[in-house]
Order: C-alpha cells, then structure tokens, then sequence
C-alpha cells in the first residue's frame, strides 16, 4: 500500500468510519473508496476528489498527493535535473516511491533525489523541454529494446500528462512503480471512453489496453544516457 493510501485508511480507522460512509461524502458509489484503497482504483485521485477527501478527512491535500511546497532543486536554479532514486521497469521492472504534484510538472519528494544532472543548453534545446519539468530515472528490463535498454537512465518531460501525440511514456504501475511503455490513443473522438494502446517495443511482451483514467503517465519520453 503506498503512503497516500496508507494515510487514508488509518484515518478512517481513527474515526470510525467506513469506506462506504466516505464514498457516499464524496458523491460517488458505495465502494469508491474500498475501490481505490484495495484494489488502487483509480491509481490517484482526481483534484477535485482528492480537496473533499482532505476536508471530510482533515487530512492535508499535499498529504493526499496535492501540491507540494516548492522542490529542492529551486535553490540551485533552473539548470539541474533531479535524479530520482528509483527504478524505471521496462517489463518486470522496479518499484518506485514518489510524490506527485502540479499539473505543470511534478516535483518529488526531497528524500527520493537522489542527485543532480545538469545538461548543456544544445541538449535541453534537442529535448524542447526546461529542466525545471525533467525528471531522470534509471531504468530495468528488456521491454523496450531497442528503443531504450537495460541500465540506461532516461529523461521525461513531467508537463506531458496524457498520450497525445502517441509515443514513449513513463507510468505508474499497478504495484507503485514506474515503467516505460509505447501508448497510443484507440478510441475514435467523442467516444465516451478514451482507450490507450499499452506496448513494448520488444515483441516478446505482450500489449494492452486500458481506459485513460486507469492510466497514471508521469512523463513523456525525451532522452536517454547509456551506461
């Protein structure tokens, strides 16, 4: 279970309440919030879910993965990137603990930067992306070789939130990791559901698919360094 639903559930424990009385606060179904504590559905809480949670909880939003004060790096400037200390999986990958934050990027958690890079502005022009929206990771798996291998640390760009245009995305995973996988829009527009195309770029993985809001996309794919 990660922090924010942990956070949840002791706090409905502590008041005495049930999953079903704090769905219905919400305004959604009964099994809302067994849903999401359980079964992590949906993978984050919309905005507008996540502020009534804080007020029916009195839980602080940034607790429930609301904005967070402003990153570490800000007192080093606009050049550095943060190097996150996690596993990016391709495939079987990683398990990664993050703290997510504004819609025009994300900031971690201080405790998961693990250091800095700071790349040259030739290179920051190539990726059409600031650094204060960068985020690195080191990554695990065969799923997407060629395109990306097994101990490569890749950059995202952390504005690009949903699969338009389609191409390489970093996500949430169903168990708190990251990966990185191929998406594509499927569904044609004004279809009520919006439907993702997940792939690898190694045929030996299979594909799926899933609606856009089972979808939790930390970033789009703009480079990599190989080791």
């Amino acid at each position: 279970m990660d922090p924010v639903r942990k956070i949840i559930f002791k706090r409905i424990k502590e008041r005495n309440l049930t999953y079903k009385e704090v769905s219905e606060q919400l305004g959604k179904n009964p099994a809302y919030m067994q849903q999401f504590i359980e079964r992590n559905v949906p993978l984050k809480l919309k905005e507008d879910v996540r502020a009534r949670l804080s007020e029916i909880l009195d839980i602080p939003e940034q607790d429930l993965g609301g904005r967070m004060p402003p990153s570490p790096n800000a007192a080093l400037g606009n050049d550095f990137v943060p190097e996150i200390s996690l596993i990016a999986g391709l495939g079987g990958g990683g398990i990664a603990a993050t703290e997510i934050a504004h819609k025009n990027g994300i900031t971690f958690a201080r405790e998961t930067i693990r250091d800095y890079w700071r790349l040259p502005d030739w290179m920051m022009t190539r990726m059409a992306a600031n650094a204060d929206a960068l985020a690195c990771f080191p990554v695990q798996g065969d799923s997407m070789q060629p395109t990306i291998c097994d101990g490569d640390v890749i950059f995202v760009d952390t504005r690009h939130r949903v699969p338009s245009p389609p191409g390489v995305y970093a996500l949430a995973d169903e168990f708190g990791g990251v990966v990185v996988k191929r998406l594509e829009v499927t569904s044609r527009p004004g279809d009520e559901m919006v439907r993702v195309r997940i792939t690898s770029d190694n045929p030996r993985h299979l594909e799926r698919e899933l609606n856009l809001d089972e979808i939790y996309i930390v970033g789009r794919y703009v480079g990599r360094f190989t080791i």
